[in-house]
């Protein structure tokens, strides 16, 4: 299927497509050639073109081959609504096309981005070269996959998934698809995660909220980003907020609030226990306290115990001016988990459910995925498959689970798996064609997209099958 308008087009497929336009009855080779002046296995040559890009149909009457014109979606429409950036590159890595989450991400919503290269455009990508040899490796057809970062609209760094998928678009030129999928939520959470749990090693050993605030307010400035800040702490008696603790602040910051009055305007916001932010402040303002100290930003977030504000953090930002929602969101997490554990426990049903959804993916993906363990430098068990092996081959995941690639693969076929192999454990990665047999002796050719990773101390391969069928392999 097309994926994106390749500009340009060859002369005669403009005019097959028109013809067609105008045939909606279809028309056969025959009758195309005569209508255009060109021999018919030219004519042949581009409606099979034609067909694999999605443009035209085909259907059988008897002897001969009907054409008509596609009726399908343009992908075009669809690929708007993705999630993931998208982008059509040609071979030097020049962009084609782009949707609109792509756009978004280069920060050029409205801007066609047509002729533009991809490696200039999102340099912050590249990480040692990495984008430009993948830019490279497409254009010779090979897959690549790796994680970068990029900063966007003047946040933190946002993590991205970045995968080139080498293809041929209808004028038979090569290039490549770039996808970038965004997952800094789901890096952070895992920053989150990790950093909850050094904290709680941290936490467990200290005896007062003052030997614990230290180490929290490290942890809140290490995940928000921002650069300066102080915990403080209530006094039981008075409910005069004490600094204890501070980083990256100036001395006339720490003499001007090393106490808190809960009756001062900074000490009702904190008493009120809703975390408040002050963003875009200039140099002078007297938004409490932050553009007289140089704070071009910061927060306040209440730490509650047993119902109560015992505590607070007051962190700030000499360079940046906005505090992203990522940024809050790791504070408030930093700052909730002090005075309770409810917190941690929704970060475990959002893991979980952030499993499902990748699980849900999984399994209704078109191509068969299963991962297998290496055995003395062959395919050993399999471990884990997806619905669509299950459904392909006509074995359920149990029986999936108690057999070997080995034990599904066509022994007829003519293919080396000796050097398949040999390449798979050199090289990590390795893509080839082979048949598989289904449950009840069918035979089905594949195209296999192995890749070797480490799991758990142990070599595994993920493979992604596609079944040839569908593009009429045999």
């Amino acid at each position: 299927m097309k994926p994106f308008p390749m500009g340009e087009e060859r002369r005669e497929l403009v005019a097959i497509r028109e013809l067609l336009k105008k045939n909606p009855r279809g028309m056969s080779v025959t009758q195309i050639a005569e209508a255009i002046g060109m021999n018919r296995i030219t004519v042949a040559r581009y409606l099979d073109v034609m067909r694999a890009s999605g443009q035209v149909e085909m259907e059988p009457y008897g002897q001969a081959k009907v054409f008509f014109i596609s009726r399908r979606i343009p992908v075009t429409a669809i690929l708007d609504f993705f999630s993931d950036g998208v982008a059509a590159l040609d071979r030097e890595g020049r962009i084609i096309d782009t949707n609109r989450k792509f756009r978004e991400v280069a920060g050029c919503r409205d801007t066609d981005l047509s002729g533009t290269h991809v490696a200039g455009l999102l340099s912050p990508l590249d990480d040692g070269g990495r984008l430009v040899d993948a830019i490279r490796r497409a254009g010779d057809g090979a897959e690549d996959y790796f994680e970068s970062a990029l900063s966007v609209h003047g946040e933190n760094r946002r993590f991205f998934r970045v995968r080139f998928v080498p293809t041929v678009f209808t004028d038979s030129s090569p290039g490549s698809i770039l996808i970038l999928q965004d997952i800094t939520e789901w890096k952070r959470g895992e920053e989150q995660m990790v950093a909850q749990r050094d904290l709680a090693w941290t936490l467990s050993a200290a005896q007062t909220l003052f030997e614990a605030m230290p180490p929290c307010v490290d942890t809140a400035l290490r995940l928000s980003g921002m650069d300066a800040g102080g915990a403080y702490v209530a006094d039981p008696e008075t409910g005069v907020f004490e600094l204890v603790h501070a980083t990256g602040i100036s001395q006339r910051f720490a003499r001007s609030f090393s106490h808190i009055s809960p009756s001062s305007p900074l000490g009702e916001r904190i008493c009120s226990g809703t975390p408040y932010y002050a963003e875009n402040l200039k140099i002078g303002d007297e938004e409490s306290m932050g553009g007289a100290f140089a704070l071009r930003s910061y927060a306040v977030v209440p730490v509650y115990e047993g119902g109560q504000v015992i505590a607070c953090f007051l962190v700030g930002s000499h360079i940046r001016d906005r505090i992203d929602p990522g940024s809050r969101k790791a504070l408030e997490t930093v700052a909730a988990s002090i005075g309770n554990m409810i917190q941690r426990i929704r970060a475990q049903q959002d893991l979980r459910e952030s499993e499902e959804k990748y699980r849900i993916l999984f399994n209704n993906l078109d191509d068969a995925i299963f991962l297998h363990l290496i055995e003395n430098g062959l395919p050993g068990r399999i471990i884990e498959v997806n619905d669509t092996t299950c459904t392909r081959l006509g074995y359920t995941r149990e029986e999936l689970l108690a057999l070997t690639p080995l034990q599904i693969n066509d022994p007829a076929y003519p293919g080396d798996l000796g050097e398949i192999m040999r390449r798979l454990l050199e090289e990590k990665h390795v893509f080839f064609e082979w048949a598989h047999l289904t449950k009840d002796g069918t035979r089905i050719p594949v195209e296999i997209n192995a890749h070797l990773f480490t799991l758990r101390g142990e070599e595994v391969v993920i493979s992604i099958v596609r079944d040839l069928r569908l593009r009429g392999g045999t």
